[in-house]
């Protein structure tokens, strides 16, 4: 099997991915050799540093390249057969999430645990607080220190002037919560007392003995940690966020080993953040939150939740839950044998199906797959037998129609020919035209024609309506009028015998438009007859742009239609510009259409310019002004101008003489 154009180009990539690799890897290996250089005479390498990053980025980058092709490869290879690919559908589908909700489940049984660790820790401080109180007014009225306190409970009392070491506003204020002193937090509770506005203050600081009685309680291990609300690149921290600010977690040897100890599979692990009250001031310590490590035992929740004597309430919820499970699974097994069934009849459904395509690929639209419509694909494998029978007939109208557009084609070649190519061969005349069908075949038509050494015929015209029948129609009166204009007919003759041709040969809702005009060297004149066309625009130096106008029907329209003409001057320097009704009627994305005002303006800008100027700028603004919106009609642009005119007693250099008014009407 030869190797497509697509191949190539995938293995030229994966050669230079693999050339690219292999340099990136032998950087990084040079790198890793100079940089230990350095560092032994003890000099920077900042330069190797972004080389190494650089190395790093392009190995990352192709090596996951590569494995997304490989992915892509096996699983075109693998589960390129439906049935593996239904199989595969269904592990997604009905095995991936039972998964997902286990590790959901689990998430949320984790982040339950956890909370209720928090709960629980937070109830253990609030308890010590209590009991601080409770210590407290004990010690107000009997005077005895308590017997189960910690060794490092501290004691304030006014009494005795104890209270002199404490903040002012602790002396003075009732308070209960945790507060920070001198990196470390504390247990504060103070109370006063009348009548003698006694004070008495308890501190007991978060220490290790209070952190060994919390473990001997339930067995939760915790392991307290300061923050910061600002950011400190030394030493080693946990940054996360709360609100709208950075917090950072000094992580030390307490943090190492409280992970030690607090692992198992048996703890939950959890955290709280709790706001603490500055020691000095009172107020709350912006600067420094407690941050707590927690470990809890899993039986020291269940205990706390559900009580000490809860093991037949436990083994009945068990039981429940296990009974559960075997009717799910039972379900799911009965599910998962209505699947393979179903994976196996789609599979045999889609192979069949996969003969008659490749018996279609080789070309046999006999091949039938003769399958019942039970289901869908029954109905597929149905309409692939119809559609095969609606093929063979097809590609006979294909060949017919393919045999038509290549007789259009012709068509429209000759009509193209019979347009001319060039110019009229006399001195001092320049000639530019363009012609633009909508369709294959258009309805507009041009062309010129050599009276005589003195005079020069030129002809535009638009048949109605677009394709083959208006083509039919311009090549009949492109014939017509060249046979009349050389057997010398004048306008009166030619277009009354182009009238009753169109007339006769054509539907009565068709038409054509005609404009002919002669330009009499000799005696610097023009004769433009007309029969329902655009009139063209005389654009003269120093003078606005000149609608020739001729008003009449077009030929075909009744069988005695009336042609006029109208006689001017022919002034050195004078260009002629003739149009299609597509040029004016050129509608933009809004249904506007481009217009004479445009036209006019436009003609007045290019008056003094060459023909070929003339019609780019008329053609650039009429596509600026209609977008992107096909034409609806043919365009034809025409320009003519003349530079060199011979002298003779109608030489108008003093250009005295006016533009005529329309003199001759012939029918």
């Amino acid at each position: 099997m030869p190797e497509t154009t697509s191949n190539k180009t995938a293995r030229r990539i994966a050669s230079r991915a693999l050339v690219v690799w292999l340099v990136a890897l032998a950087a990084l290996i040079v790198d890793s050799q100079v940089s230990r250089l350095l560092r032994m005479f003890h000099r920077s390498s900042g330069f190797l540093g972004f080389i190494s990053f650089l190395a790093w980025l392009i190995l990352l980058a192709i090596t996951l390249y590569w494995i997304a092709l490989a992915i892509r490869w096996i699983l075109r290879k693998v589960f390129w057969r439906v049935g593996r690919r239904l199989f595969l559908s269904y592990v997604l589908i009905g095995v991936l999430p039972f998964i997902l909700m286990t590790v959901l489940g689990f998430i949320v049984a984790w982040t339950t645990a956890g909370v209720m660790s928090q709960a629980a820790l937070r109830g253990e401080r609030q308890t010590t607080l209590g009991q601080m109180e409770a210590w407290s007014l004990e010690y107000a009225m009997l005077g005895k220190k308590p017997t189960d306190g910690l060794s490092t409970l501290e004691i304030y009392d006014s009494a005795d002037g104890s209270t002199e070491k404490l903040p002012e506003w602790l002396r003075k204020t009732t308070f209960s919560g945790t507060a920070w002193r001198d990196s470390a937090p504390l247990f504060v509770s103070a109370r006063q007392y009348s009548p003698d506005n006694r004070s008495v203050v308890f501190v007991q600081p978060l220490d290790k003995e209070w952190v060994k009685w919390l473990e001997e309680q339930g067995g939760m291990i915790i392991s307290f940690e300061q923050t910061r609300n600002h950011r400190d690149s030394s030493g080693n921290k946990i940054r996360v966020r709360k609100k709208d600010q950075d917090i950072e977690i000094e992580t030390g040897d307490n943090f190492n080993s409280f992970f030690r100890r607090a692992w198992g599979l048996n703890r939950v692990i959890w955290g709280d953040l709790t706001d603490l009250t500055n020691w000095e001031t009172g107020g709350t310590a912006a600067d420094h939150q407690l941050f707590t490590f927690i470990s809890n035992p899993i039986s020291n929740l269940v205990q706390f939740y559900f009580g000490a004597s809860n093991d037949e309430y436990i083994r009945i919820l068990v039981r429940i839950i296990v009974g559960v499970v075997a009717l799910l699974m039972l379900i799911y097994v009965m599910a998962s044998l209505f699947a393979a069934i179903l994976i196996f009849s789609i599979s045999r459904a889609v192979n069949r199906i996969e003969k008659g395509t490749q018996a279609v690929e080789r070309g046999d639209f006999s091949y039938r797959i003769a399958m019942k419509p039970r289901n869908q694909l029954g109905q597929m494998a149905q309409s692939f037998d119809h559609m095969t029978e609606s093929i063979a007939s097809l590609l006979v109208k294909v060949a017919e129609k393919e045999r038509l557009q290549s007789e259009i084609d012709i068509a429209a070649s000759i009509q193209r020919n019979l347009l001319p190519k060039e110019g009229p061969r006399l001195r001092g005349v320049t000639f530019s035209a363009h012609f633009e069908p909508t369709a294959s075949i258009g309805g507009d038509y041009y062309d010129l024609f050599s009276i005589d050494k003195s005079r020069l015929g030129v002809a535009i015209g638009d048949v109605s309506g677009h394709g083959l029948s208006t083509g039919l129609v311009m090549a009949m009166v492109k014939a017509a009028i060249t046979t009349l204009v050389e057997e010398g007919a004048d306008e009166l003759s030619i277009f009354a015998r182009l009238n009753d041709l169109v007339h006769r040969s054509t539907e009565r809702r068709a038409f054509m438009t005609l404009a002919f005009t002669i330009f009499d060297f000799e005696h610097a004149r023009i004769r433009h007859t007309n029969a329902g066309h655009l009139y063209p625009y005389l654009l003269r130096a120093g003078e606005p742009p000149y609608a020739i106008e001729c008003p009449s029907l077009p030929l075909g329209v009744r069988n005695n239609a009336t042609a006029r003409t109208v006689e001017l001057d022919l002034h050195e320097g004078d260009a002629l510009v003739y149009l299609s009704d597509g040029i004016v009627e050129a509608q933009d994305e809004t249904g506007e259409p481009f217009g004479f005002d445009q036209l006019e303006a436009l003609l007045a800008a290019v008056s003094g310019q060459m023909p070929p100027e003339i019609q780019e700028t008329i053609l650039a603004a009429v596509a600026r002004h209609s977008g992107t919106r096909p034409a609806d009609d043919d365009r034809t642009v025409m320009v003519l101008r003349f530079d060199q005119l011979p002298v003779s007693g109608h030489n108008l250099a003093d250009n005295e003489t006016t533009l005529l008014a329309p003199a001759v009407t012939t029918s």
